[in-house]
């Protein structure tokens, strides 16, 4: 869905009269303490959250806690981050507290108490990682604002009520966006599973899920059984130049790294076309063995002449092979033909003829196509609510430059 419709799909609409807004520092319009130290009261039995950097950064996801609320922290307040390494992600993120009796403050955590004419979301949101405190980052030292830094933020504020409709309008908006995570998690949630039980577990021989119309075992064969080497190119420079990335797939070289980065060893780049497939033996988080994809969104491209590229025969489905990479039964392969560590360039040590040797488990060609099929699908509905998050997030980042002068 464009950005534009969903603008207007949010159920808000904006109805008051607006007034200049005026300019005030923080030590104006809140009040500001410092939290406390925890170490010695931690209790992961305890009743009260400990706010501390990692549980504002996570937002939420990594809690500590205490049966001691030696700094409380009330419904209505915010808790600011004041301490983070040089280019971190937390300095001066915020959480709104919505509830009492449940949340102490841990030192290098400010407290902010509102004052009764200012909303705690309006300015929730006025405050939350704002250019003022980042700006004291030097990325070269761990960055530790000081009181009188937090209280010298100036900010323009209408009236409550206007802070209160659009404190109102981004709490709609983030429950929107929380709802598109929730969805998506659980989708990807989903795809990992059926990538669990749709294919034989290593010395298995049969999936613990099945299309009805299919039985009997899967049989076991080299991938040089149903594959072959796709090398060479035909002197076109023009097409496009593309790279693997372990968690993304394919990228044009050119949206991934602001350009062709082949120069002139794009020459013996490997022509790839739809439907082959190329292998990055590269180590990565996501991938420690290396990556396996299809080329689906282009006719014709040049891929690295690194890549171990090639192209299945009738015996396989080259959408099917790639999800069986994707489930990392093959690693197991991988993982015996590592002559060595990865090199230099970040590459393992394994060759093409090594790579094609592995044995992998396959059924009759019908049932790949069948559990490719399928896979397909769900990565269409993955991908669908991916952009609708995504544009739901650069929503919210330009109403944030527009609606806070």
């Amino acid at each position: 869905m464009p950005l534009f419709y969903l603008i207007f799909a949010l159920p808000f609409n904006f109805n008051l009269l607006f007034r200049a807004w005026e300019q005030r520092k923080l030590r104006d319009i809140a009040n500001y303490r410092n939290g406390k130290a925890h170490e010695q009261v931690e209790d992961e039995d305890g009743k009260y959250t400990i706010i501390n950097s990692k549980f504002i950064s996570t937002n939420g996801k990594v809690q500590r806690y205490t049966n001691e609320q030696v700094e409380p922290i009330f419904d209505g307040e915010i808790a600011m981050v004041l301490s983070d390494l040089p280019n971190g992600k937390a300095l001066a993120k915020l959480f709104l507290v919505k509830e009492d009796g449940k949340y102490t403050l841990n030192q290098r955590i400010a407290g902010i108490t509102p004052n009764e004419n200012i909303d705690p979301i309006f300015l929730n949101f006025r405050m939350n990682r704002n250019n003022y405190f980042l700006k004291f980052d030097s990325g070269v030292t761990q960055t530790n604002l000081s009181k009188s830094q937090v209280e010298n933020f100036i900010a323009l504020y209408p009236t409550f009520d206007e802070q209160y409709k659009i404190g109102l309008f981004f709490t709609q908006l983030d429950d929107t966006i929380a709802l598109h995570q929730r969805k998506l998690e659980a989708l990807k949630l989903m795809k990992k599973g059926f990538l669990q039980q749709m294919f034989p577990k290593s010395e298995e021989d049969v999936p613990k899920i099945r299309f009805t119309d299919f039985n009997g075992n899967w049989r076991q064969c080299k991938l040089e059984e149903v594959a072959d080497r796709v090398r060479g190119n035909d002197r076109r420079m023009e097409l496009p130049t593309l790279t693997i990335s372990a968690s993304k797939g394919w990228l044009n070289q050119h949206e991934r790294f602001f350009g062709n980065i082949a120069g002139k060893e794009q020459k013996n780049y490997t022509l790839l076309k739809k439907g082959q497939l190329s292998y990055n033996h590269g180590n990565s988080k996501s991938a420690k063995y290396g990556a396996v994809f299809v080329l689906r969104t282009y006719d014709e491209a040049l891929v690295p002449r690194i890549y171990h590229s090639f192209k299945t025969n009738i015996l396989a489905n080259s959408d099917f092979i790639e999800y069986l990479f994707a489930t990392k039964i093959p690693d197991r392969e991988l993982g015996k033909i590592v002559s060595s560590g990865a090199r230099m360039d970040g590459l393992l040590n394994i060759n093409f003829n090594d790579f094609m040797s592995i044995l992998i488990m396959l059924p009759f060609v019908e049932e790949q196509i069948k559990i490719s099929n399928f896979l397909i699908r769900l990565d269409k509905i993955i991908s669908l609510y991916q952009n609708k998050l995504d544009q739901l997030i650069k929503l919210k980042k330009a109403y944030l430059q527009y609606l806070f002068i």
